[in-house]
């Protein structure tokens, strides 16, 4: 039975709560975030062989990098006008910018929690000829990385795309901190040589690049069937 606490809530005692839970650096959410930059490898390779106790939950933290991802895309929606008219000319462009990235924002949850499972299929593709890692541990791996880099890249981009620089630069600096750190995630999950990690980077990137090309282009003719999408006659 839970024991009751008769002491009336004040907000000393509610600060004081809130810094024990989060900001403690003995804490399992600051040891997992700082750990999954140190040494991944004991995050979720712990997780996945079943030591689950000294680390957050993956389903934790892909909530939290849900929340933190979702502020993020609630600032850049206030100001996402300023942002395509600085950094583009055309008004088609403007304007068919404006309508694909309402959809991104409107869907950022479902895109996030649809893009891991895609991930983790390929990367699992990549890796057939490594039996030691299974889909579901991919799926797994990608659970933490992902949400991890999210948040960080969330939270150290966000003032340069506020500063009106140019947001596909941005957008191209996200990309390739998204792919060197999954890369140093499964380096050291796999324990590969830097040749072999290159080599099986560079074939996920191609794989990747075509299977969302793809997807982007059934998108778009979703939206253009449906009228979301306007073109020119």
């Amino acid at each position: 039975m839970q024991k009751r606490l008769n002491k009336r809530i004040t907000f000393k005692n509610l600060t004081q709560e809130f810094t024990d839970r989060f900001l403690n650096l003995d804490n399992s959410l600051i040891r997992t975030f700082i750990h999954l930059f140190s040494k991944p490898e004991k995050v979720i390779g712990g997780y996945i062989n079943g030591l689950r106790k000294r680390y957050l939950n993956v389903f934790s933290y892909f909530a939290i990098s849900l929340t933190i991802s979702g502020l993020y895309t609630y600032i850049l929606r206030k100001y996402k006008d300023n942002l395509f008219t600085e950094t583009l000319s055309s008004e088609k462009q403007i304007e068919v910018t404006k309508i694909t990235s309402d959809f991104s924002f409107e869907y950022q949850s479902v895109i996030s929690f649809l893009m891991i499972p895609l991930l983790a299929l390929i990367s699992r593709f990549i890796f057939l000829n490594y039996k030691k890692y299974n889909l579901t541990e991919h799926f797994v791996i990608y659970l933490y990385a992902y949400s991890h880099i999210t948040m960080v890249v969330s939270i150290l981009t966000l003032p340069f795309i506020l500063s009106y620089q140019n947001i596909y630069i941005v957008i191209a600096v996200q990309f390739i901190i998204y792919i060197l750190y999954i890369a140093y995630v499964l380096k050291n999950l796999y324990e590969m040589s830097l040749k072999k990690i290159v080599l099986k980077t560079l074939l996920f990137i191609i794989i990747s690049i075509v299977l969302f090309t793809i997807l982007s282009f059934i998108i778009a003719l979703i939206m253009i069937k449906s009228g979301a999408l306007p073109v020119d006659k």
